[in-house]
C-alpha cells in the first residue's frame, strides 16, 4: 500500500513537472528534508495520541486506505516486501521544443517504465531499495529517443529509542529532455547524464528536542552528443561534483507545534574547462515553524538567506532572501487542498546569466470522486528573474489528472497540462499542451 502510494505521488509529480528554457542547478536539500529516511521510536511514540485523529478521517486523499484497490506486494523472507510495477504511457505534446507559436512542432511520446521496491522495517532497522527504468520513444523525432535507469538504497539503524544513523546511495543514468529546436548548433539527441549520490547522517529525536547532522556528495558526468550539423558538442565540460553538509535543530511544544533552524554549506567543482568560471561555494540558512491548528489544518513557514560565491572574481556573487509558506487543509474527508508560496535561488548551468531567482505560487486540490477514482487539479504561477541578465519570465501552468484504480493490480491515469511562458525577450515566449494516458500494472 505504501509503495503504491509513493508510486502514485511520483507519477503525478512527473506529469506536473515543467522546466523553463534555461535549466537551473537544483539546490541541495537542507535539514530533515535531506534525511527523510531518519526517524526514532521516541518521536513515533510521542505522536501516537495525535495520530489517533486519523481514526476520525483526518487523512489526506492519497493516504486513504482504498481496500481492494491497493497492490498487496510479494512477501519475502525475514519480513521484507517486494512491490513490482510496470507502467506504459502515451503523451501528445503540441510544442515539443517549447518555441513561439509560429515555430511549434508536435510529437507523440511513448514510454514504458518498470519499477521495483523492496521494503524492510524490522524492529532495529529500516532498509529499502528502489529501482526503475524508462524507455522513451518519439513518433516523429526518433533521434531524441532515450533510456533511463535508476537504483537507490536507503537504510537506518536505531542505536536506541532516541538516536539513529542512516545513509543513502543512488546511481542513475538520466537524460536532459528539455529539447532545443532543430538548429545546426543544437544537440540532436537527449544528453546522457550519469549521477552518483551518497549521503550519511545522524538523528536525535527524543520527542521534544531534535537534532540532525549530515553530509552528502553528488557527482554528475555528462556525455558528448552530436549536433544537428553533424559535429560533436562538448557536454563533458559540464561534469561537476558537489559536496556539502548541514545541521538541523528543532523543538516541539506539543505534537502540533514545532520550531526549527537549519544551515547548509556546499562546495561545487567543475572537472573540465568550465572549472575556472563556475566553481563556487553556496551558503544557506533557514528558520521557521510547523503549526497544526488541528489535525485538519497544517501550516509550515520558514525564511532564510542563500549566498553563492564564485571563485572567478570576474563574476559577481549572488544572494537573496528565501522563504516558503505551505498550507495543507482537509475541508472534508474526501478533499485535500494544498497551497505553497516559495522563493528559491539557483545557479544556472548555461550562460550568460549566473543564477535564477524564482518566486512561485502553487495550489493543488485532490478529491475522491469515488472510492477508486481520484481527481486532482493544479495551478502554478512562477516569476523567474535571471541574475546577470535582463531576462524575466512569467510561467503559468495548469493541469488536471484523474486516477482510476480498476482493481488492486491495475490503474489508469488520464491527464492534461497547459503551460504559458511570457518573457520580456520574445524568443522565449511559448505555450504548450500535453495530453497523457497511462496504464500501470502492480503486484
Amino acid at each position: 500500500m505504501a509503495g503504491f502510494r509513493t508510486a502514485a505521488r511520483l507519477a503525478i509529480a512527473a506529469v506536473l513537472a515543467f522546466v523553463a528554457m534555461t535549466a537551473p542547478a537544483r539546490a541541495q536539500q537542507i535539514g530533515q528534508e535531506a534525511l527523510s529516511y531518519l526517524g526514532t521510536f521516541a518521536y513515533a511514540d510521542s505522536l501516537r495520541t495525535w495520530d489517533q485523529s486519523k481514526e476520525f478521517s483526518a487523512e489526506t486523499v492519497l493516504d486513504h486506505t482504498r481496500d481492494g484497490f491497493r497492490p498487496q506486494g510479494i512477501m519475502l523472507p525475514a519480513g521484507h516486501m517486494l512491490i513490482p510495477t510496470i507502467s506504459t504511457s502515451t503523451t501528445y505534446d503540441d510544442n515539443l521544443f517549447l518555441q513561439p507559436n509560429a515555430l511549434r512542432v508536435w510529437d507523440v511520446r511513448d514510454s514504458i517504465a518498470p519499477t521495483f521496491e523492496i521494503q524492510s522495517n524490522l524492529p532495529r532497522h529500516m532498509f529499502q531499495v528502489h529501482g526503475d527504468a524508462e524507455a522513451v520513444s518519439f513518433r516523429n523525432n526518433d533521434n531524441l529517443n532515450y533510456f533511463n535507469a535508476n537504483l537507490k538504497a536507503d537504510g537506518r539503524i536505531d542505536i536506541d529509542a532516541a538516536d539513529t544513523i542512516g545513509g543513502s546511495f543512488q546511481t542513475r543514468l538520466g537524460h536532459e529532455d528539455n529539447f532545443l529546436p532543430i538548429y545546426p548548433d543544437n544537440p540532436s539527441k537527449a544528453i546522457p547524464i550519469f549521477t552518483t549520490h551518497a549521503a550519511f547522517g545522524y538523528g536525535h529525536d527524543a520527542g521534544r528536542a531534535s537534532l540532525a547532522l549530515g553530509g552528502d556528495w553528488t557527482r554528475s558526468t555528462f556525455t558528448d552528443v552530436p549536433s544537428y550539423s553533424g559535429g560533436m558538442l562538448d557536454e563533458v565540460a559540464n561534469d561537476n561534483m558537489v559536496a556539502g553538509g548541514f545541521a538541523f535543530l528543532g523543538y516541539r511544544w506539543s505534537p502540533g507545534y514545532q520550531a526549527f533552524a537549519a544551515v547548509r554549506f556546499d562546495r561545487e567543482v567543475f572537472a573540465n574547462d568550465r572549472s575556472s568560471y563556475s566553481n563556487n561555494n553556496s551558503y544557506r540558512a533557514e528558520a521557521g515553524m510547523v503549526y497544526e491548528v488541528d489535525p485538519l489544518l497544517q501550516i509550515k513557514l520558514y525564511a532564510g538567506y542563500q549566498y553563492i560565491k564564485f571563485d572567478d572574481t570576474s563574476q559577481y556573487n549572488i544572494g537573496a532572501p528565501t522563504f516558503k509558506l505551505a498550507v495543507q487543509w482537509l475541508p472534508t474527508q474526501r478533499m485535500t487542498i494544498n497551497f505553497d508560496l516559495t522563493r528559491q535561488l539557483e545557479r544556472t548551468v548555461t550562460g550568460p546569466t549566473f543564477g535564477q531567482l524564482s518566486d512561485q505560487a502553487h495550489a493543488r486540490l485532490q478529491y475522491d470522486i469515488w472510492h477508486n477514482v481520484v481527481g486532482s487539479a493544479d495551478a502554478t504561477f512562477q516569476n523567474n528573474q535571471f541574475i546577470g541578465g535582463s531576462r524575466v519570465d512569467q510561467l503559468w501552468t495548469a493541469s488536471a489528472t484523474v486516477d482510476y484504480l480498476l482493481n488492486e493490480n491495475l490503474a489508469l491515469t488520464l491527464s492534461y497540462q497547459h503551460a504559458q511562458n511570457t518573457s520580456n525577450q520574445a524568443q522565449f515566449d511559448f505555450s504548450d499542451n500535453r495530453y497523457m494516458v497511462s496504464l500501470k500494472l502492480s503486484q
